[in-house]
Order: C-alpha cells, then structure tokens, then sequence
C-alpha cells in the first residue's frame, strides 16, 4: 500500500477556489478507481496555533493506493487528463511524495 501526498500551490485565492471546485467534481470519480483506497483533499485549519505553517492558496491531497501501477493508470485516465488540462494555468508548483510504511510491527 502506498500512501501520496501531493501538495499544490496556486497564484492567487481565485486560482485556489477554481481548482478546489475541479477537485469537488473530481474526487468521487477517482474514488471508484480499481487500487484506490483513498483520496481526500486538505487545506489550512483557521485555527490559530504557534504549531502551525500556514501555505497561503495550496491544496494537499492524501491518496492511498494498492499499488505503483494503480497510482500510474490513475494518472493517465481520461478524468484526471481533463482536470489537468483545466488547471493548468492556475497551479503554480505542484510536490508529490510517495510514502510506504517505514516501520512495520
């Protein structure tokens, strides 16, 4: 099992609610993907805490997946091409890590 966070950046709060709204349409269609096993999307708390790092205008997406090949088609597919495409002039960085298990018990 593979766990992804990919965090992304826009320019401006304009370019944030527009790929926020994408992803709204977006996510219950990847949650149907074979190997998916999550995909839930993140912003800042407005809590306020010293703990805290704030990223003005970024999305983190925390996806769970069965396999590197399901990861993989996940990002070929028809959906994910178009979300691409319709938001490509609003993100401005975009880090993706991908995470296993570090410790098992």
């Amino acid at each position: 099992m593979l766990t992804i966070i990919a965090e992304i950046l826009m320019n401006s709060e304009q370019d944030f609610q527009i790929v926020l709204q994408s992803f709204e349409q977006l996510i219950p269609i990847v949650l149907q993907e074979s190997g998916c096993c999550g995909y839930e999307l993140y912003v800042d708390s407005q809590i306020e805490s010293s703990m805290q790092t704030k990223v003005p205008y970024s999305i983190v997406m925390y996806e769970k997946w069965e396999t590197i090949q399901h990861l993989e088609a996940h990002m070929q597919t028809i959906h994910m091409c178009a979300h691409q495409k319709a938001v490509k002039d609003k993100v401005s960085n975009v880090k993706i890590r991908i995470l296993e298990q570090g410790i098992r018990n």
